[in-house]
C-alpha cells in the first residue's frame, strides 16, 4: 500500500519484505516530505519512559510493505 492512501490514524502493520523482522503493528501519523511517520507499538518505551515509538520510514523504501491492520 503507498502512503499517499494512508489516513492519519489508520492502523497498519509494517513488514521487511525480505523476512529479516517480525511484522510490526503501528499506527500511521502523518507524511513528512519523502518519510512517512509511525507510531510503532512495540517501540514505546525502548528508549526510555519518554519514547513514544514514533519512527519515520522512507516513502520510496522498497524494504518495508505497509498494508492497512484491517486487510491483513
Amino acid at each position: 500500500m503507498k502512503t499517499s492512501h494512508l489516513k492519519p490514524n489508520q492502523r497498519v502493520i509494517i513488514t521487511r519484505k525480505d523476512g529479516s523482522r517480525p511484522p510490526r503493528l503501528g499506527t500511521f501519523l502523518r507524511r513528512d516530505g519523502r518519510m512517512a511517520v509511525f507510531y510503532i507499538d512495540d517501540f514505546v518505551g525502548m528508549r526510555g519512559a519518554d519514547d513514544k515509538g514514533i519512527t519515520t520510514i522512507s516513502i520510496n523504501s522498497k524494504d518495508f510493505e505497509v498494508t492497512a491492520e484491517d486487510k491483513h
